[in-house]
This record gives structure tokens, C-alpha cells and sequence, in this order.
């Protein structure tokens, strides 16, 4: 099995190293880790991707990341305890950049603009080939708006989803009010990253802003459309429909075509085990 670690503790470098063997990476960053702004080697799991070479033509670009080991060792023990035998695990901004590039081919002169909205927290990441990879943690997800939307007469245990997909759409159209807040929160920490990623990294590519995650409220996309000053909702990235998938009968397709998004992440993780 593959699986993902993540939050805001993981620590996501890019750093330029003059040409090294692919074996020397990773020691070659726990010598510098301290001028790079890592964690120490003796408290956490490092691992390195290579982006590309250097503008220079000599160095390589690679991305560094940088996990607690304690975090490591709390999610390796809980899947030991699933009785899962664990191959990889992976970093969850990782997964979810590599899946969403897979998906749409980005092309030179474009910026990813990826926002994954999970169950208590969403992951923002930005990307293009003019600048490095850009990963943080938003505070908000899809319980959050649930708990705006849940009324009296909805139970503790009916789920986002159930909630989702019992709205009409008119029904669907009063809940932005009550998500408006949540909905302007997001779209600014969006507008912030990318100034922030323009100004320092790449004033040139034009955004492609795209969605991941969970998307049963069908109209986040257009709402941060609207909040963000965009003329299209954000690219849903649904590896079910986007990528040709062989799925054995032991792993069913999703029922819902809504819930295809929920599994961007998974799919990233199946890449990188290729």
C-alpha cells in the first residue's frame, strides 16, 4: 500500500544543487539543512524530487521535503494496526501536485492553481515551470461548511455529502449566503498565495485555477470563481474521467460522478507506486 502524510508541520523546500548522483541528494541536504531552513536529520524523514535542471544549465532544481518523524511513526503504527503492509509513504501536497500535472498536461506559460478541499482542512498548492512548488494549509474544509449548514432538523451524523445531495438548486443558491464567509476566507488566502507567488517567483504565466477534493457542493466552484474575479468555475480534477482507468471488480468506480475528485489524491499516491 501507498499512502499520504501531511499538514501544516511538513516542511517543503526548493533548493539548487549542483549536479550530485541521485544517491548523493539526500545526504548532500541533511549536511545543509540548516541553511536551507529543513528539520533537523535526527527528527524527521526526508525525502527529494527532482523538478528540473537549473536555468544555469549546471544545477538541478529539487523540491525538499521535510516530515516530523514523530508524525511518520504515528501514521505507520496506525496502519500497522490496520494490518496494511505499508510500501511508500508519501507526502500529501506531493500527491496531490503530481496527480492534478498528470491530469492536465500543464503547458509552458500556464500556473497551477490547485486547491484540495478535505474533510477538516484544505491544501492550496501553486506551480510552474518559472518557479517552485508553493504548498500550504488552509484551515477550512468540508465539515466547516457543513456546520453552516446544518440545521435543527438535520442529525449529528448526516455527512456533507447526504447533505449535498439532498439540496435543490435553489436550495443550493440560499446555502452562499450562509457559505459566504467561509467562501470569501478561501478565495482570499487564493488571491494572497498567488500575488505572493507572482511577485516572487513567476509574474508571466497565466493561472489555471482547478479543484480537487470534496466537491459535492457543486457550486464552490463557481462561488470562488465569482469571489476570485474569473470567468469559468475551477477545472475539476477528476482522475476518473480525465484519465483512462482499468478498475478491477474489486475496486468499484465511484457511484457518484461528484465523488470522483475525493479520489485526486489516491491517484497521485497510484503514480507515484508506478
Amino acid at each position: 500500500m501507498i499512502a499520504a502524510v501531511g499538514g501544516p508541520e511538513v516542511v517543503i523546500r526548493q533548493v539548487s544543487l549542483p549536479p550530485v548522483a541521485p544517491t548523493r541528494i539526500i545526504p548532500a541536504l541533511e549536511i545543509q539543512h540548516r541553511e536551507l531552513g529543513l528539520l533537523p536529520p535526527g527528527e524527521s524523514v526526508m525525502d527529494a524530487q527532482v523538478l528540473r535542471r537549473g536555468k544555469d544549465g549546471i544545477t538541478s532544481e529539487i523540491l525538499a521535503i521535510c516530515v516530523p518523524r514523530i508524525l511518520v511513526d504515528e501514521r505507520t503504527r496506525l496502519l500497522q494496526q490496520a494490518g496494511v503492509s505499508l510500501q511508500t509513504l508519501d507526502v500529501e501536497p506531493l500527491a496531490l501536485l503530481n496527480a492534478a500535472l498528470y491530469i492536465t498536461q500543464l503547458e509552458a506559460g500556464e500556473m497551477l492553481v490547485l486547491l484540495n478541499v478535505g474533510r477538516r482542512s484544505s491544501s492550496l498548492c501553486l506551480f510552474s515551470e518559472r518557479g517552485p512548488v508553493v504548498s500550504r494549509y488552509l484551515d477550512i474544509g468540508a465539515e466547516s461548511f457543513f456546520e453552516q449548514l446544518r440545521g435543527p432538523s438535520t442529525g449529528a451524523s448526516y455527512s456533507p455529502e447526504a447533505m449535498a445531495r439532498a439540496m435543490t438548486a435553489a436550495e443550493q443558491e440560499r446555502t452562499q449566503f450562509a457559505c459566504r464567509d467561509l467562501v470569501d476566507r478561501i478565495a482570499e488566502d487564493i488571491r494572497l498565495s498567488l500575488t505572493f507567488y507572482r511577485t516572487e517567483y513567476d509574474r508571466e504565466s497565466l493561472p489555471r485555477y482547478a479543484i480537487g477534493g470534496w466537491t459535492e457542493l457543486p457550486v464552490l466552484g463557481r462561488w470562488l470563481s465569482q469571489r476570485i474575479g474569473i470567468p469559468a468555475p475551477l477545472e475539476i480534477m477528476d482522475p476518473f474521467r480525465s484519465v483512462e482507468v482499468r478498475i478491477k471488480q474489486a475496486v468499484p468506480a465511484p457511484e457518484s460522478g461528484d465523488t470522483g475528485p475525493q479520489y485526486l489524491q489516491a491517484f497521485g499516491l497510484a503514480l507515484r507506486g508506478l
